[in-house]
């Protein structure tokens, strides 16, 4: 019953492409906290959280903390 109350959306709007260019541009301006490198891999990350993840993939990575 209830979910006949509720209207499903057709369709999600988008972002203009001004604002995700900009979303963009700031990203790759940001420094990343953790630099994560691995055999063949270098990986930019920005929390504590993520660095543990890849850690228990990668044992014997090394990283550095900006």
């Amino acid at each position: 019953m209830f979910s006949e109350m509720v209207e499903v959306k057709k369709y999600k709007r988008k972002k203009s492409l001004k604002k995700t260019l900009n979303t963009v541009i700031e990203i790759k301006n940001s420094s990343p906290k953790i630099i994560f490198k691995a055999e063949s891999l270098v990986v930019t990350l920005r929390n504590k959280a993520q660095l543990n993840r890849w850690l228990k993939i990668y044992p014997n990575a090394c990283y550095t903390i900006n």
